[in-house]
């Protein structure tokens, strides 16, 4: 039976091909078809030909759900020479190693029995995550040449390698396929992540590719004196995929459309032969469930994408179940998309199925269990550290971050230790929300994550502004601001992963790194609120010109981002005023000239109003930071409308003399606005508030006595709509004050705003999204005080 259904894959593969016009697949596919059918036939012929006679009836063809599930060899042997493979999978996280294996091991087999040129040849490879173990598993596996030709050194001009290709976001884990990028053996790209994900999902609805504005002025920019358009080495420069793999197109909008044209990079999407991903559970349909994977790593659209390409989508999982018992819901992946299901053997689940490659199964990762809070590691006072809390000043309550890997990883330590962390919400590219990320090798999961998506679906809500606030490492820094991370030499590829979808789509965001790298020693005994340098590092991180650009401070100017340059001893930022990167603060016990001016390339520019780092960074006790402010902060009066607005996020009640204090303060805070007007209407915000269990009598009795001296009526709400009933209330000239926020959003003090500057303002201070269209007409005769006070208006007429 698995005979004849690998051979219906065939058939339908091979009348696929004929409409596309791939006669020369096609004519492959045909004798592998022919091959397999003499099989079929002479192993049944005698159960097929030796009946003696037929009853009526006897032709009908039997009834029967398909068995889509077979081994892995039969599987692979689906995959021809040019195929294009596209495998899921985020960095150590679910990798399908089963099909992986069995797709290098035929190669081998096909080098060994004199196969001609090696039979498997000229794949390539499309990646995200790139799911590898640093080592020799997950895409690593594919990093095959023939026998007897070491791929760490130059093959020779007969020998072929099984990957003609690859294009993917993060190279590091998969450093043997990196090696053959890197000595010319195969053409090899590094695009953004997000880029990547939706360049997949364009493939499935037949979109000519994804357009967006990541990647202008980074390496990925394909303008002459930019970028390379992601290109890694000569062959890819020298690919005729390179001229139509990211291209930039300019796009006008409205009436006067040449007039408001704007630059975008278009990702080509790309015709997907074969889909290879894993899941946890499947039924002999192919339905797929993902319960015990701990992210969600593009599966259903890889799947749409090679589906709707006439190519074939196999899946590893872990278990089988019965036909139609997984609930409709549970199902990630409908059986109609999926051709073979994979089983992996129990007694290789460490092998070949681990959650991970350092965890066999977490059930915090996955979701099925809360661990206790209190696992917060807390980090030792070290350069690490103080990098992490200087950083984590600039957090707020109800924001969503993303922090990256490394560095940043210190300050979910650093809020899980000064009670921040439960009231902001951390993100991760694959697609997690709240929680804590997983660090090191582990990273992309979270324990206690709030909610789980698709990697494609978390770049459509980074790219469209979603993040408040970034956290990101940085290898090099230049003077206009700068910054590598994805490359530091040609021996050794690595890729931005999803940084340059995150950086060039935050409004603020923080690079954090050490001043020098490889033997800094510092000195910080946490108790004199300062740091020594004890011995410099031997490589600067502040360099004459980075090694490859993959973020640009030039167009984060023109994007009107805010952009801080975190260290252990010193913050700088970059902004329109100056071409080059300020120094903002420098750290108490540092030399301005020998431990910071003498370890840059270049000089910065000194802020005249150059300031201390808070000496709370520097000592071992908590920094007690006031996340929330005084509540006499909190409390907004309008008086035209008799209204006040109470805000009290985040704060906790633990017990009666809390509820006590609350409730007296509020009644002097209201006291002489009522005893002159009478009762208000109040509006309060009830987001994160927290009463512990017990209070309730006391809190309702201090809410009660507020009530019948100070309130007309009462409306409770959460977090943005608290702040939409607050606007609603605002939309006047003088209850904007618009000169002042107008000062506080042109931060450059250019006389100006940029588009991303009002964007940002606007949904800083009035917890308003604007649409791109909303934007562009926002900003059509550009953005000055003369006009901003109009504009706001504008925005507030939406909810008149």
């Amino acid at each position: 039976s698995a005979s004849c259904y690998l051979w219906s894959l065939y058939q339908t593969k091979y009348y696929r091909l004929l409409l596309e016009e791939q006669t020369e697949r096609a004519a492959m596919i045909s004798t592998a078809k022919s091959n397999l059918l003499k099989v079929i036939l002479s192993h049944r012929s005698n159960r097929f030909f030796s009946l003696p006679s037929f009853k009526k009836g006897e032709f009908r063809i039997p009834s029967h759900n398909s068995n889509k599930v077979c081994t892995p060899d039969d599987a692979v042997s689906l995959i021809s020479a040019n195929d294009t493979i596209c495998v899921s999978g985020f960095v150590g996280q679910g990798s399908p190693d089963l099909l992986l294996k069995a797709l290098a091991d035929r190669y081998e087999r096909e080098c060994n029995e004199g196969v001609p040129e090696g039979g498997l040849k000229d794949l390539t490879v499309l990646f995200g995550g790139g799911p590898g173990d640093w080592d020799y598993r997950g895409l690593n596996y594919l990093a095959k040449i023939p026998s007897g030709n070491n791929i760490n050194e130059q093959s020779t001009a007969a020998a072929k390698s099984m990957v003609k290709r690859a294009i993917g976001g993060h190279y590091g884990q998969v450093p043997l396929l990196g090696n053959l990028a890197t000595s010319n053996q195969i053409e090899a790209w590094t695009l953004p992540m997000g880029s990547i994900s939706r360049m997949i999902r364009a493939q499935a609805t037949h979109s000519p590719g994804h357009i967006t504005t990541v990647g202008l002025g980074t390496y990925v920019d394909p303008t002459p004196g930019i970028g390379v358009g992601g290109a890694a080495n000569e062959l890819a420069l020298a690919s005729p995929l390179h001229q139509e793999l990211v291209t930039k197109i300019s796009i006008g909008f409205g009436p006067t459309a040449d007039a408001m044209k704007a630059d975008y990079l278009m990702y080509k999407a790309l015709p997907i032969q074969v889909a290879i991903i894993r899941a946890t559970t499947a039924d002999s349909s192919g339905n797929l469930s993902f319960e015990h994977e701990s992210l969600l790593c593009d599966q259903r659209i890889i799947a749409a994408a090679a589906a709707n390409s006439g190519g074939v989508v196999l899946a590893q999982v872990k278990r089988i179940c019965e036909t139609g018992s997984l609930p409709s819901r549970a199902v990630g992946v409908p059986g109609a998309m999926v051709d073979c299901v994979c089983v992996v053997e129990e007694s290789e689940h460490d092998v070949y199925h681990p959650m991970s490659y350092t965890k066999r199964s977490d059930p915090v990762l996955y979701g099925k269990i809360r661990s206790p809070v209190e696992d917060v590691p807390k980090m030792q006072l070290n350069e690490r550290k103080i990098i992490a809390r200087r950083a984590s000043f600039a957090l707020k309550p109800g924001k969503v971050i993303n922090l990256g890997i490394g560095l940043p990883e210190g300050i979910a330590s650093v809020a899980g230790e000064e009670g921040q962390l439960q009231y902001v919400t951390l993100t991760t590219e694959p697609g997690v929300f709240g929680g804590l990320p997983a660090s090191g090798k582990e990273f992309g999961p979270s324990s206690n994550a709030d909610a789980l998506v698709e990697m494609n679906e978390m770049f459509d809500f980074y790219d469209g502004g979603g993040l408040d606030m970034c956290f990101l490492g940085a290898a090099q820094i230049s003077p206009q601001g700068d910054v590598n991370v994805s490359r530091m030499s040609a021996e050794k590829l690595i890729g931005p992963g999803g940084f340059i979808d995150i950086s060039q789509s935050t409004r603020n965001i923080s690079f954090l790194c050490t001043f020098t790298a490889k033997g800094l020693d510092i000195d910080c005994d946490g108790a004199e609120g300062k740091i020594k340098i004890l011995k410099e590092g031997k490589i600067k991180k502040f360099v004459n010109q980075v090694y490859e650009r993959t973020f640009s401070g030039e167009e984060a100017v023109r994007r009107g981002q805010k952009v801080y340059y975190v260290t252990e001893r010193g913050v700088f930022r970059r902004t329109a005023s100056h071409d080059v990167i300020e120094l903002i603060e420098i750290a108490p016990g540092v030399d301005l000239q020998k431990e910071i001016l003498d370890q840059m390339e270049f000089e910065p520019i000194i802020s005249p109003n150059l300031k201390q780092m808070d000496e709370r960074i520097f000592r071992h006790e908590k920094m007690e930071i006031e996340l929330f402010g005084s509540l006499k902060d909190r409390v907004t009066y309008h008086e035209g409308d008799h209204v006040i607005f109470i805000d009290l996020t985040g704060i906790s009640l633990a017990s009666e003399d809390e509820v006590r204090w609350l409730g007296r303060s509020l009644d002097l805070i209201l006291h002489p606005i009522t005893k002159e007007r009478g009762p208000v209407d109040a509006i309060v915000n009830y987001d994160g508030f927290d009463c512990k269990s017990g209070l309730e009598e006391a809190y309702a009795d201090a809410v009660e006595a507020l009530s019948s001296r100070h309130y007309k009526s009462v409306k409770r709400y959460s977090f943005n709509a608290f702040r939409r009933a607050k606007l609603k209330t605002m939309a006047s000239v003088e209850a904007l004050n618009a000169k002042s926020l107008f000062r506080e959003w042109d931060e450059d003090n250019t006389g100006s705003l940029s588009p991303l500057q009002l964007r940002g303002g606007v949904r800083e201070h009035f917890g308003i999204r604007l649409k791109q269209a909303e934007l562009d007409t926002l900003c059509k005769d550009g953005v000055t005080l003369r006009n901003f006070t109009d504009i706001l208006l504008e925005v507030m007429s939406k909810f008149e």
